[in-house]
């Protein structure tokens, strides 16, 4: 679906005074004319002009406010659409329990099945990914992810 450029330029604008309205009010470091409040400033008021520029160029365009993508009438891809909804949430409240690499093979496994993906190698890519994205970022980033039923494996 791809909404209408004013509309995604008008949430940028909302976003940006948002973030600049936010970080103004950080505190002040003595001293210094650089402080934590800088740099959310600067993107926020940079995030406010380009959806401003956004907005004003969709408002010329003359384009229909929604319009469905040819590829969402394909039924395969919105049961993809709705797994991945479905099943982030189903792997957010087991995610301890399951765990990441398995959890995750899983979710990505229902959604190249439901996406009409039915060759064996995407489920070895699947788990193969899964598992190289858990090694990684346990052992070199340090990240506590959940091995779930597999610890003591990985």
């Amino acid at each position: 679906m791809k909404f209408h450029d004013t509309a995604i330029g008008a949430v940028l604008v909302v976003f940006g005074v948002w973030v600049t309205v936010t970080a103004w009010g950080f505190p002040k470091l003595t001293g210094q004319p650089v402080g934590p409040g800088t740099f959310p400033i600067l993107l926020g008021g940079l995030c406010t002009i380009g959806g401003a520029v956004i907005a004003l160029r969709g408002l010329g365009s003359g384009a229909p406010f929604a319009a469905l993508h040819a590829g969402w009438r394909c039924p395969e891809r919105a049961l993809a659409a709705i797994v991945a909804i479905g099943g982030a949430f189903v792997l957010a409240l087991t995610f301890e329990t399951v765990g990441f690499p398995l959890g995750g093979s899983l979710l990505m496994v229902a959604i190249y099945l439901a996406a009409g993906y039915r060759n064996p190698g995407w489920i070895v890519f699947s788990v193969g990914f899964v598992t190289t994205v858990h090694l990684l970022l346990t052992r070199f980033l340090q990240v506590p992810l959940p091995s779930g039923v597999l610890k003591g494996f990985l």
